[in-house]
């Protein structure tokens, strides 16, 4: 195992912003009935900026195994 620079936050632990969990990134409210209505947790941003990386919690570095698979068990989108 190897500990490389986390993908998400590029190695800085945290003000990271990630995909709003409560839209899951859309910017509108899953829980509203009007279709347009904005996401009252990123505000219609899509995204909530955070102080701590949820990936590597904080280090900025996460374990690898030799595979090239990390330790999360998360697959690695290909944006």
């Amino acid at each position: 195992m190897s500990e490389i620079i986390c993908p998400t936050c590029h190695g800085r632990g945290g003000d990271v912003e990630i995909e709003c969990t409560n839209c899951g990134g859309t910017g509108y409210d899953p829980n509203e009935d009007n279709p347009f209505a904005q996401c009252h947790s990123c505000y219609g941003e899509g995204t909530v900026e955070v102080d701590t990386c949820p990936r590597c919690g904080g280090e900025g570095k996460i374990e690898q195994d030799d595979e090239g698979d990390d330790d999360d068990g998360e697959e690695e989108s290909q944006d």
